[in-house]
């Protein structure tokens, strides 16, 4: 019989000697099913050169012993795949399980033989192999069998493919949040318990599921509230509440670090099982280090929208923050409620009736969870389906791994044997590889009218693309006359057939290209786009993401001339361009990689389109050169000390009056609220010929920072720990604050952001850094904020128009600036 089926999760199992995948799938009807299907393990093994007739002798004597089962090999098959633009004979070594292909192909390269392919995570090995999509629809030849260990029916596939590529629509989702005994915010989960486990669903059909769990008794209203008899309960009752709900989706937010590595070692210690699989398995957390900590469910997907946002979805939002409550204002359009959390290990002692607004405060965290992960589900699924593996692994991933499993998925339907990974020796070399950057033409700092930007779409993917640029077709033979590449005579690529990754690039452009035009034809007809954009997003990241992959330390496709060229390329693009602006009598002030700045002076902005199609109908292949914006005035300032033009810092006003600011303080994280809205609105007065109003704003400002009478909230600064706390030589103020965090018991990994306040009083600048929760309104160093945050924000703004700090700043200084252009 046939059925249909959208698979979500994956596992493998050894039964019989035979290797068994697992996918924990869902039906049309909404029901689950796991479908069962055979698939052998192997790899690969280069026969040029070899006595194939002692290999295959020397082979089937061949047994390494292991502790639960002996590595073999089981047969073999010739076969020829492409390495690197070559052609190469090869055996495709099958073997008894998984785990075998490592230890087999390291005798085998013990031998002298150089094997391939034998590091491919098995379930990745096996979705390429067989050519289906995780989240899309497949189908299935087979039939029903009795399976007791499953919670679910089973079904024995003799033949799995892939039916289409429509998307599963419906999921179950559901969100978990747990909040923990702490007098000073300490995380001991072998000493403190867990108060309160808040979750909220929803489901199929849209509606939500309520639930906060807790273990004392205090005077309430909440309907969704249920008081347990102690810890051990509330554990039990929250396994059960997942097995009756048994979502598609387990989400969190940092839930692979902390909720539900809390929950394990909690029921761990308490004698509950939390047998939460669809095949009675635990919740299994995997502890590599906090950045690699992974927790996982087998038959849900965990998805940890956090890991999602650091590691690929970050880059596409303005936050400074990727904490739940930035994440939410910025995405949802609301906040986490407000609670002090230091006052919830008393409350619990006291038996405090404000337990319920921390009740209420752990069920909104979840909602927002659950409504954040529904928000990027569109997303994670279109990564999933272009990329190939599964979403548990691709939210995890960042851009490289994104990148080389998509090429991976691509070889399959090229014949291409992947490169392997480098030893530790080629890391170690690589390392110390370099490549010139971009070119940048430096602006001449000043207020600026009637300026016009064009930009590069999408510069460096479509330059490889345009010239072929790949290391399979890296100084081929055939090719040495032409296809040079600029500034690098002893570079060229194949100009006769397009090779692998410029191909597969390509279509990823092509791809976009189509997705963008359904985007507006939907658009059009008045339906909603979120697929289309999520689509959009992903290629886009994708595609910009080849050219810093060619060039990484660890691709299995690493190629450092490949890199160079692309950078070559685009200098002579945008130098090409500079002339041909200047040949349209346009005055270039700025440049910078893949963008262009000039002024229109007595010119029109149909000159500057006639100017951009000139320069497009030269450019080879997908390139384009496209106008960005036009924009009535803008600024450029200075490096600080000197009077050379900083590049990308610049901010410029369109004619809606909307600002857009690059390289400012006003974009950064690491700076006060207080420096960011001053230089903001100082930019907003300036590029709108209020220079007079910018002045007296900014000594009202000034004023009041003396007089103790701005807000706390807005004299925070935020910064980010990048390394483990023991790897500072220097201990900055936010080392100093994280490291008396940890002093505190709570928990501080790299990545995370730090906050804190510097107050009056003597000693050094990190001596007098503070929590916020530590500082009293009124508090602060008015000094050195107006010193170090509000000053340098702003001074190189009006120095461009004449004023030094002292005039600006000092009491007596004169207000009137008058125009400048």
């Amino acid at each position: 019989m046939e059925i249909k089926f959208y698979p979500l999760d994956f596992e493998y199992r050894l039964k019989d000697g035979k290797v068994y995948m697992y996918l924990y799938s869902k039906l049309g009807d909404g029901s689950r099913v796991c479908v069962i299907h055979e698939h052998r393990p192997f790899f690969y093994v280069s026969i040029e050169g070899i006595n194939t007739t002692e290999l295959e002798l020397r082979l089937k004597g061949l047994k390494i012993e292991n502790r639960n089962e002996a590595a073999v090999v089981v047969g073999f098959e010739e076969v020829e795949r492409e390495l690197l633009g070559k052609k190469k004979k090869l055996w495709k070594i099958l073997v008894n399980y998984p785990k075998a292909v490592p230890l087999l192909a390291e005798e085998l390269e013990s031998w002298g033989l150089e094997c391939f392919e034998k590091d491919i995570l098995f379930v990745h090995r096996y979705l390429r192999d067989v050519g289906i999509m995780p989240m899309t629809l497949v189908v299935a030849q087979g039939e029903f069998i009795d399976e007791p260990r499953l919670r679910i029916p089973a079904f024995l596939a003799t033949d799995v493919h892939q039916e289409s590529l429509e998307s599963v629509q419906k999921l179950r989702i559901l969100a978990v949040d747990i909040e923990t005994y702490a007098l000073k915010k300490e995380i001991l989960p072998q000493k403190n318990p867990i108060l309160m486990i808040g979750l909220y669903g929803v489901d199929e059909l849209g509606q939500e599921f309520k639930k906060v769990l807790t273990w004392k008794k205090f005077p309430h209203t909440l309907e969704y509230l249920e008081v347990c008899d102690s810890e051990t309960q509330l554990l039990q009752r929250f396994r059960d509440i997942v097995l009756e709900y048994h979502p598609d989706i387990l989400t969190g937010y940092y839930s692979d670090v902390f909720d539900l590595p809390y929950i394990k070692v909690r029921a761990q210690k308490l004698g509950v099982q939390l047998d939460l699989g669809a095949d009675h398995s635990e919740l299994e957390v995997s502890e590599k280090g906090v950045r690699e900590s992974k927790s996982s469910i087998t038959s849900m997907v965990h998805v940890d929208v956090f890991q999602f946002i650091r590691n690929i979805f970050g880059k596409n939002l303005k936050t400074g923050s990727f904490s739940l409550d930035a994440v939410s204002e910025e995405l949802l359009g609301y906040k986490k409620q407000v609670v002090n959390l230091d006052e919830l290990g008393p409350s619990w002692d006291s038996n405090s009736e404000r337990l319920a607004d921390f009740c209420a405060y752990n069920l909104h965290d979840a909602y927002l969870t659950a409504q954040l992960c529904r928000t990027l589900l569109y997303d994670m699924i279109e990564f999933t389906k272009i990329v190939g593996v599964p979403v548990f692994d691709v939210i995890r991933m960042k851009f490289s791994r994104l990148v080389e499993n998509y090429i991976l998925r691509r070889g399959m339907e090229y014949n291409i044997l992947a490169p392997n990974k480098p030893q530790d020796a080629q890391i170690s070399q690589r390392r110390q590889e370099s490549i010139q950057g971009a070119f940048v033409f430096e602006p001449t700092p000043g207020l600026y009218k009637d300026m016009v930007v064009f930009d590069f779409r999408s510069l460096y993917p479509t330059i490889i693309s345009a010239h072929n640029i790949g290391p399979e077709g890296f100084r081929c033979d055939c090719c040495k006359l032409v296809g040079k590449v600029p500034e690098k005579e002893e570079y060229w690529f194949c100009t006769k057939e397009k090779k692998f990754i410029p191909l597969v690039l390509e279509e990823l452009i092509l791809r976009r290209a189509d997705v963008k035009r359904m985007a507006r034809e939907a658009q059009a007809r008045g339906e909603d786009t979120k697929i289309y954009d999520a689509r959009s997003y992903t290629i886009k990241v994708l595609a910009n993401s080849f050219y810093g992959y060619l060039g990484f330390y660890g691709a299995r496709w690493y190629s450092i001339e490949c890199a160079a060229s692309t950078t070559a390329y685009a200098r002579n693009y945008i130098k090409q361009t500079i002339e041909k602006a200047r040949e349209f009598g346009f005055e270039v002030i700025y440049a910078d990689t893949d963008s262009c700045f000039v002024l229109l002076g007595d010119k029109e902005l149909a000159d500057a389109k006639d100017f951009m199609q000139e320069v497009n109908s030269h450019l080879p292949g997908k390139m384009e050169l496209e106008m960005e914006g036009y924009y009535p005035r803008g600024i450029f300032v200075a490096i600080k000390g000197t009077e050379k033009g900083a590049k990308k810092k610049y901010a410029l006003i369109s004619k809606e009056g909307r600002v857009k600011v690059t390289g400012f303080e006003s974009v950064r994280r690491n700076w006060s609220l207080i420096a960011k809205e001053v230089q903001k609105k100082v930019l907003e007065l300036v590029l709108n010929d209020k220079v007079d109003d910018a002045l007296v704003y900014v000594k009202l400002v000034v004023q009041e920072m003396k007089r103790g009478l701005v807000p706390l909230h807005k004299l925070i600064i935020k910064t980010q720990i990048t390394r483990e706390l023991g790897g500072y030589a220097s201990v900055g103020p936010h080392v100093a604050v994280a490291r008396r965090m940890v002093e505190r018991g709570e928990m501080v990994v790299p990545g995370m952001v730090v906050e804190y306040v510097i107050v009056k009083g003597p000693g050094i600048i990190r001596e007098r850094a503070k929590l916020p929760s530590e500082v009293g309104e009124g508090e602060y160093d008015a000094d050195y904020y107006l010193n170090n945050q509000v000053i340098p924000a702003v001074s190189s703004i009006f120095l461009v128009l004449g004023y030094t700090e002292d005039q600006v700043f000092k009491d007596d200084s004169q207000t009137g600036l008058g125009k400048f252009f």
